[in-house]
């Protein structure tokens, strides 16, 4: 896994330099043909490595420390950093982050886990605060009551829960539903891909883009109680069944607004599973059918895999301070969430070879263990920029895996926790307790 990770990094640097030292790729990734013409204190690539940094200090605090570790000139002011960063386009980082997801899979090749030759895809949304300006408020929009307003964001996430990559990520204003999120980007599933969805995208319109690919899109959602079909199925007390959904004339509307011309007896072949749980029972739909090999029985762990998206979300949110945002424009808030994707990924991959090693030295304890995502994510944010500018990077990937095998806690499989509903004050479900200690 070392050799492979080498290979990953040096791509990620690779592109940096490529981009820096070619005009027509650094258009792309400018506002403007003049930018990064002038010899700067933040040239193009500081600058990149400066937001991935993922600054939560004070900005001048994080300007020294940058300069120091750098060991270049006297820090630049803030106000120049702003002004630089203005210049950068946040789709750098959304490209960076499929190089390096990209990458992985080429370089990691059989390593890299599959379902039954199906990368595990969880598909789901979030909300994130904001601070309540003026620009950010215009742009993001969000929520109100009695006693004030709050600008939130809407973000959505495919999570290959298998190898913990976020493929892709999209912060919308607040008012877009996930459900119009996910019917925007169905583009980008692959065949080879089985997506997971929980019960609020149960519906006609979202079957229907699955099935209707020159080569269908597998997947696996939630249904909805409510639905006829699934409370006939439920009577019955089978534990899978094929049905035929019925468009609802809600539904026949909506895939006339997307240019699908449907009726009532446009029926759609879909697969109900039960599954039962110590207090209630779930119906999974999907199309990845009995004669293929799957059985009802593997649906409970295979849609219990989606709760890895919303883990994923808690260490960009708890642990890599996502709301805690570096600038408050629009355009910050742009850059810093991308850049805290892209790095929850290098995150990811990096402790892989740890994840290995500790898995096959402490294979005789207790309980599995896993390593500690806050501590070695503080780990790799202390030496992110050196591993970029080093010219000996595997001496720094050795040293980061002698301090992630170091932090581990047990895996106490079977344990449930009730679920945290929405804070009533921020409007968001996640949120730093008080007794959480960051370790950077």
């Amino acid at each position: 896994m070392l050799d492979a990770n080498l290979k990953i990094i040096a791509e990620l640097k690779e592109f940096i330099t490529i981009v820096s030292n070619k005009r027509e790729l650094l258009d792309k990734f400018c506002t403007s043909s003049s930018d990064f013409t002038r010899v700067r204190k933040l040239p193009f690539d500081r600058l990149t490595l400066l937001i991935a940094k993922l600054c939560k200090k004070t900005l001048s605090i994080e300007l020294e420390g940058f300069f120091k570790e750098i060991n270049g000139p006297e820090a630049c002011s803030v106000s120049a950093f702003s002004q630089q960063r203005s210049k950068l386009e946040p789709a750098f980082f959304e490209w960076w982050n499929t190089l390096l997801w990209a990458s992985y899979y080429r370089y990691y090749g059989d390593a890299a886990k599959r379902w039954k030759g199906y990368r595990i895809i969880a598909a789901d949304g979030s909300s994130i605060s904001l601070v309540n300006n003026p620009a950010l408020s215009k742009y993001f929009g969000g929520q109100s009551n009695q006693q004030t307003d709050f600008v939130l964001a809407k973000t959505f996430y495919h999570y290959d829960v298998l190898n913990e990559l976020v493929l892709f990520a999209q912060i919308k204003p607040y008012r877009n539903s996930e459900l119009a999120i996910a019917y925007e980007s169905f583009s980008c599933l692959d065949e080879d891909m089985v997506t997971v969805y929980d019960r609020y995208f149960s519906n006609y319109k979202m079957v229907a883009l699955h099935l209707w690919q020159e080569k269908e899109r597998k997947f696996v959602i939630r249904a909805q109680e409510r639905q006829n079909m699934v409370k006939a199925f439920i009577k019955t007390g089978a534990y899978s069944s094929i049905v035929y959904m019925k468009p609802t004339p809600e539904a026949i509307k909506a895939m006339d607004k997307s240019g699908f011309k449907v009726t009532k007896n446009t029926l759609l072949k879909v697969r109900l599973v039960r599954v039962d749980l110590p207090a209630s029972v779930e119906v999974l739909m999907t199309n990845l059918w009995e004669e293929e090999g799957h059985c009802a029985d593997e649906f409970k762990e295979l849609y219990f895999m989606r709760w890895g998206v919303e883990t994923n979300i808690s260490v960009q949110k708890n642990i890599l301070q996502l709301e805690s945002f570096s600038g408050l424009t629009v355009h910050a808030v742009l850059q810093d969430f991308h850049a805290t994707v892209m790095v929850t990924n290098l995150h990811s991959v990096l402790i892989k070879d740890a994840q290995s090693t500790v898995e096959k030295t402490k294979r005789f304890c207790k309980y599995p263990v896993k390593i500690n995502k806050n501590k070695s994510a503080g780990k790799l944010k202390a030496i992110l920029v050196s591993l970029f500018l080093n010219d000996d990077p595997e001496s720094i990937l050795i040293k980061l895996h002698s301090h992630f095998i170091r932090d581990v806690i047990p895996i106490r499989k079977g344990r449930s926790f009730k679920r945290q509903r929405k804070n009533v004050h921020s409007k968001s479900k996640h949120k730093t307790f008080s007794n959480f200690k960051p370790s950077f």
